[in-house]
């Protein structure tokens, strides 16, 4: 049987790969500068390519949109046209490849609970909901040209993501929040769980957030993502959101505690590194 891998390449982009079929969740690699995010923003062909040979990729049969945020979706619709993927995601996420001139490529729309082959593995789309205090809510209704305004990536609808494989499943959870019972009868081996602004939540919050999803799961292991600076390029070191957004270190002293008590490995993922 073929060896499960994963890797992780910032915010939370995660790929999953047995060595011949590979999916990718968001794929977000451009990260412009705040400047940049304050005006028109655009993908980064040369940064994209970058990112993909650091994480040795060159096909993907799927590109999987957690929501059309800038920080998920920018890039979505080239990395699926430069790796031959089927882009997955929302019909906001279908109004961002339209609107790049991508219409003809293959899209498959996600609806929750509706199992999705891409080669060796089976995705099902869980809904989910994103974390407090949504910027830019609602839906794309028109395509998005480019340059665009960091405002027209509207959220469109939220996914988790189950992967599931022969040799495992992995579920990624991009968002800090949670749907009360979405996640009730899967089974993870790894969960890479969102906690953007987790840290500015109640303790009583985020015990209940770790319930709903990886004490839902019971995985051998959890992986923090959405924690880094999404602006900083990926050519230099990750570094934590400032805390006017978000508190990881608080986050991180709940998810020890209650780790430690579900006897589940917790381990913040180095950026490139397979597992």
């Amino acid at each position: 049987m073929p060896e499960l891998r994963t890797a992780f390449a910032g915010v939370s982009n995660v790929l999953v790969t047995d060595g011949e079929s590979a999916v990718l969740v968001d794929g977000f690699f451009s990260r412009p500068s705040l400047p940049k995010l304050a005006t028109r923003v655009a993908p980064d062909r040369g940064r994209i390519e970058e990112c993909l040979r650091r994480l040795g990729v060159t096909k993907l049969d799927a590109v999987l949109v957690s929501h059309s945020h800038v920080d998920h979706a920018l890039d979505a619709p080239v990395v699926a046209k430069l790796t031959g993927a089927t882009l997955g995601g929302s019909a906001s996420t279908r109004k961002i490849q339209e609107g790049y001139g991508l219409a003809g490529e293959p899209f498959e729309e996600l609806v929750p609970g509706e199992p999705v082959e891409f080669g060796a593995f089976t995705v099902t789309p869980v809904g989910a909901r994103h974390s407090d205090g949504d910027r830019v809510p609602g839906e794309i209704t028109e395509p998005v040209r480019l340059p665009a305004k960091a405002k027209a990536f509207k959220t469109g609808r939220c996914y988790s993501f189950h992967i599931a494989h022969a040799a495992g499943n992995v579920l990624v959870h991009a968002s800090a929040n949670f749907v009360p019972g979405a996640l009730a009868g899967y089974d993870a081996d790894v969960v890479y769980l969102g906690t953007g602004t987790a840290g500015k939540q109640t303790e009583q919050w985020r015990e209940q957030y770790w319930r709903e999803t990886a004490g839902a799961l019971s995985p051998r292991g959890v992986r923090p993502v959405h924690w880094d600076a999404f602006w900083r390029p990926l050519s230099k070191p990750l570094k934590l959101l400032p805390k006017v957004f978000d508190d990881f270190g608080t986050t991180m002293r709940t998810f020890e505690r209650l780790a430690a008590a579900d006897g589940v490995t917790l381990a913040v993922p180095e950026l490139w590194k397979p597992v």
